[in-house]
């Protein structure tokens, strides 16, 4: 397949919030967006190896704590007879007690995190495009409320699982 010539916008993007229940995970998916998700992909912290101040070698060093946000226009705070987006988020709510939600984090991991998926689908402007995914695991989330005309919600969330790109013709 040749490289797309079909520039993408934020029509063609939607993102999932999924969390670990197995086998099958629950999944809850933000509307509602005002299509600013942003994401920088960035590399392992830098060990330059000198000899006498001469540069000879660079290692990696620490994995890097990813970062993404987006926000959405406020709708609900919390609920107890729908999911909704902060419920989901923080395992609580709705979330919490019908749905069950459990977090992706497993052992070793304290808080609630969740897996976070962008996936951008041209397919309703060309059926000959492929859908691309990138896939966030084991995010924690925190928001800030915006008053405005209408509210809005800055969703951030640091990545601990790393990324998977994803790919379908």
């Amino acid at each position: 397949m040749a490289a797309s010539s079909l520039v993408k916008t934020k029509r063609d993007g939607t993102i999932t919030i999924i969390d670990g229940t197995s086998p099958t995970a629950n999944e809850y998916t933000v509307s509602f967006e005002i299509g600013d998700f942003s994401y920088s992909e960035e590399k392992a912290d830098r060990t330059v190896i000198r000899d006498r101040g001469a540069i000879v070698g660079l290692r990696q060093g620490d994995d890097p704590v990813l970062s993404l946000s987006f926000s959405v226009h406020l709708r609900d705070l919390t609920n107890t007879t729908a999911d909704v987006l902060l419920d989901f988020l923080y395992n609580r709510g709705y979330a919490s007690s019908s749905t069950s939600v459990v977090s992706t984090g497993g052992t070793g991991f304290e808080q609630y995190l969740v897996d976070i998926k962008f996936t951008i689908d041209a397919n309703s402007v060309d059926s000959g495009e492929a859908v691309q995914t990138i896939t966030f695991a084991k995010c924690l989330c925190v928001y800030s409320l915006s008053e405005g005309d209408p509210d809005s919600l800055e969703i951030s969330a640091e990545c601990y699982g790393g990324v998977t790109l994803g790919y379908t013709p």
